[in-house]
């Protein structure tokens, strides 16, 4: 059965994203992420590293601009002054305006090359602010380009190839209630050391009576008998046995009808590729658990040339309904029924040797 829950604001949506706002700030903020702006950079949308990449050279090119400028009106360089004398060397020939100052600017900073405009060694200020601006501008160009690459770099778009099931089932697994759902990675280089935990965000009145609207109940998961690390080979079904520990022990079908709660799943792993750590993360409300379901088998093994293995991701929402005790994990406890009495249904509800060996869906492989 699928119940449906009271409405609960979700704090991580199910794409991932937090869905929480910082109010009242400190009013020194903004100096804090000036004080570490390359992370502000990298962190800011790329519109916002385009435009203050841009701006960095656009107005390190108009001030010492203004300094030529200054350079050259000192030394009586430019036309129209009366300090202007055409018969002294300037400090640099063909710079006479505003707009050759700006340009001599610009050509030394990005290295392009010097032309008709090239410094002489008749200021010695002239020399000092060409060294300054030369070493200036590698700085700027360093520094942008590094951000330019981190920001490329980053995994975050890695773990949008990391997929979870949408909805989370409850069913029986060797005898005890247990919590699954699904994550794959549908991307050919597979993420290592990965790790799964989750965590029960739910509200909580202490003994002493403290209120505590998001509390976090720490959820013990294992991908088989590994512990919680995964092996992404292929879609891994995460299970969480609700023992006495579990947060949902108490929790009956009926229960979920009226319960508000939310399920936060972070997945953590190393891109095989880059060997930069990445996360993934999704979030199960009430609504979306599936009382008495289990997931289809979606890995086929058959026989194309030789034997192989297909991974069906059409199947990887998919469930089945098996008959599932309706009472809590605590209430199926105190019954005491033998372990081996109760029989889970089989993975698959019903598949042939015929069919795990069909290649008729596998054609296009």
């Amino acid at each position: 059965f699928e119940f449906c829950s009271r409405t609960r604001k979700r704090s991580l949506y199910k794409a991932g994203q937090c869905n929480v706002r910082k109010k009242h700030a400190p009013k020194y903020e903004w100096l804090l992420h000036m004080q570490d702006i390359f992370t502000s950079l990298v962190e800011s949308r790329w519109r916002w590293t385009l435009l203050v990449f841009s701006l960095s050279f656009l107005i390190t090119w108009f001030l010492f601009g203004v300094l030529w400028w200054i350079v050259a009106h000192e030394h009586g360089d430019l036309i129209g002054y009366d300090m202007y004398d055409s018969n002294r060397e300037p400090c640099v020939t063909m710079m006479n305006d505003f707009v050759s100052c700006f340009l001599f600017s610009l050509e030394t900073q990005y290295s392009t090359g010097y032309g008709s405009r090239s410094p002489t060694t008749e200021c010695p200020e002239a020399i000092i602010l060409l060294i300054i601006q030369s070493i200036f501008g590698v700085l700027i160009q360093s520094t942008m380009a590094g951000i330019v690459f981190a920001k490329l770099s980053r995994p975050k778009a890695r773990s949008q190839h990391i997929i979870f099931s949408k909805k989370a089932v409850i069913c029986l697994r060797d005898g005890y209630m247990s919590l699954l759902f699904r994550v794959g990675d549908f991307r050919k280089s597979h993420i290592v050391g990965a790790t799964v935990r989750a965590w029960m965000l739910q509200h909580r009145i202490t003994p002493e009576g403290e209120v505590l609207p998001h509390y976090q109940h720490s959820m013990q998961l294992n991908v088989d008998s590994g512990g919680s690390d995964a092996f992404l080979i292929w879609p891994s079904t995460i299970l969480h046995k609700i023992d006495h520990s579990s947060p949902l022990y108490n929790i009956s079908a009926m229960d979920l009808l009226g319960t508000n709660f939310q399920i936060v799943v972070v997945l953590n792993g190393t891109v095989e590729a880059t060997g930069q750590t990445t996360e993934a993360r999704t979030s199960y409300l009430a609504s979306q658990i599936l009382w008495g379901h289990r997931f289809k088998q979606l890995i086929k093994y058959y026989r194309k040339r030789r034997y192989d293995f297909a991974v069906d991701y059409s199947r990887f929402d998919e469930t089945f309904k098996v008959d599932t005790p309706l009472c809590s994990a605590r209430e199926l406890n105190q019954w005491n029924i033998p372990r081996s009495t109760i029989t889970p249904e089989p993975s698959l509800p019903v598949t042939s040797k015929a069919e795990m060996f069909d290649d008729s869906a596998y054609k296009t492989l």
